[in-house]
């Protein structure tokens, strides 16, 4: 499969610079970055929220680590809860399930990224399916989505 249709034109519009690294099928993002031979905490994995409302959030954390809920609730004043893949996985479009890019500006989500994340001078993450990473410089990352909060919010 070829980089999901949204993540190319927001890399495109961004000028970013980036490559795409092949690897064997894998299932969660720590797999991914072990197959890929990328170190797992410059790894950005996607975590989708819901505040009981209908509202959605987009945590990015390394793949080392796991979000804590109370943290983000402090970061942004609203409780959340994990979200169900099959809740949401429509809002992905040609995403294969479980693979979806850790830009949540381009399916329309509020992003919460990971102070971890912003420190670590490359980042990877999942093009849309489970063979790909996008690899792009931290810095280039953090352009593609510069409306963004930031905060310290996994364990």
């Amino acid at each position: 499969m070829t980089m999901v249709t949204q993540l190319q034109s927001c890399l495109t519009q961004h000028n970013s610079r980036y490559d795409v690294l092949s690897h064997a099928a894998s299932v969660t993002t720590r797999e991914a970055a072990r197959r890929a031979g990328v170190p797992p905490q410059q790894m950005a994995k996607p975590v989708i929220l819901d505040d009981f409302q209908g509202h959605w959030l987009m945590a990015v954390v390394p793949a080392t680590r796991h979000v804590d809920l109370e943290k983000v609730h402090k970061l942004t004043h609203r409780h959340w809860r994990l979200a169900r893949e099959g809740d949401f996985s429509k809002r992905f479009g040609d995403c294969e399930l479980g693979a979806i890019p850790a830009v949540g500006n381009i399916f329309g989500l509020e992003t919460l990224i990971d102070q971890s994340l912003t420190e670590q001078p490359d980042i990877y993450f999942e093009a849309g399916d489970h063979n790909e990473l996008v690899h792009m410089s931290g810095q280039q990352y953090l352009e593609l989505m510069p409306e963004a909060k930031r905060g310290r919010f996994c364990e």
